[in-house]
């Protein structure tokens, strides 16, 4: 399971889910603006409140980073 951790507003956020997608991969978007479950799943994973955070079958991204994301899906 992928699950991102955003805002609405976050450019990188926006990124991260547009290249998800890009790949064909379904993801859970949880936006910890309005999500006070989500915001404190953010920082018991990230230990840190800025976004995005990708949880990939419990491996964590934190920021937008394409070769993580690739790496964690691959496995």
């Amino acid at each position: 399971m992928v699950k991102v951790y955003s805002v609405p507003t976050c450019s990188w956020c926006q990124k991260t889910k547009a290249y998800l997608k890009s790949k064909g991969i379904s993801y859970v978007d949880i936006n910890v603006e309005q999500d006070l479950e989500g915001r404190k799943q953010l920082l018991s994973l990230s230990k840190q409140g800025s976004v995005p955070v990708v949880d990939i079958n419990g491996k964590i991204i934190l920021g937008f980073d394409r070769q993580k994301i690739d790496e964690y899906l691959s496995l």
